[in-house]
């Protein structure tokens, strides 16, 4: 279960404002915030959460979407804030929370050639591919592995925005010369990922989501630990989806000893599953 928790240190929030120069940090709403540590507590009382998220109308209206989409099909549709928190559980609802908190604070970055929708698209097929692949391999880690994939690549666009060069990098990895994380290293001196767990100290969020955004280590190489966020990262690739799905079938079912087709079958259906997320995050 992710755990709230403060900035931790003075050294990398000094970072991050070195990264994005005097640039304003998005701020995540009061309300939200407030309902974060409510679900988050060891004593969570699901009513009480409910009810301060019905004061929030726009998160209120996203939650109530999410909660009626094919990804969760309800037999009836679900009307109410305290029927959609009942649903959704403390978990899935603490990493929903945090999801659409962080969506709604980049929510208006904005440049040429930069496409938000298309961003969205690829970090809902990520989370939706990883909350699809826990269910088979990692149950207890599904909720913060939904989250992780998600907003793994949440700095990209306020580096876009914010780093003279960066949107060169990023040409560059659309152009197939290296990685994105091998290119920001080689040129700045550290990663988006790196920059989205600073992010999170700023923003209080869980350390397990900081952790597993950062992780870098291969799931082939033995780090079980992050190998669902890891296998999903590789859908951001900038490739066509077939050869795409085509390749990261194969990860999975190496690492993972799943089937290749039962695999692929995940992946097209994570794929239309975020969609429809995406269309409510961006």
């Amino acid at each position: 279960m992710l755990k709230l928790r403060k900035s931790r240190t003075e050294d990398r929030s000094a970072e991050l404002r070195k990264v994005l120069g005097g640039v304003e940090l998005p701020a995540i709403p009061e309300l939200v915030t407030m309902a974060i540590e409510q679900v988050s507590a060891p004593e969570c009382d699901l009513k009480e959460v409910a009810e301060t998220i019905a004061l929030d109308p726009g998160t209120s209206a996203r939650l109530l979407t999410i909660v009626n989409s094919a990804a969760y099909a309800p037999r009836n549709p679900v009307v109410g804030v305290h029927q959609a928190v009942t649903m959704f559980g403390k978990n899935r609802l603490e990493s929903m929370l945090i999801s659409l908190a962080v969506s709604n604070a980049v929510a208006k970055t904005r440049v040429p050639g930069f496409n938000m929708n298309e961003f969205w698209q690829v970090a809902a097929w990520r989370a939706a591919a990883a909350a699809a692949l826990s269910r088979k391999v990692d149950r207890a880690g599904a909720s913060v592995n939904f989250s992780a994939a998600l907003l793994e690549d949440v700095a990209v666009p306020l580096l876009v925005v914010n780093v003279p060069g960066y949107p060169t990098v990023l040409e560059r990895w659309k152009a197939g010369e290296g990685s994105l994380a091998d290119l920001e290293e080689a040129t700045f001196g550290w990663t988006h990922t790196q920059v989205a767990g600073w992010l999170f100290d700023e923003w209080g969020f869980p350390q397990a989501l900081a952790d597993a955004v950062t992780e870098t280590g291969r799931p082939e190489d033995g780090h079980v630990q992050y190998a669902v966020v890891r296998i999903a990262t590789s859908l951001s690739e900038p490739r066509p989806k077939d050869e795409i799905i085509e390749t990261t079938s194969g990860r999975i079912a190496s690492v993972f000893g799943l089937d290749e087709d039962e695999s692929v079958e995940l992946l097209q259906t994570a794929y239309t599953d975020g969609s429809q997320l995406a269309r409510t995050l961006s």
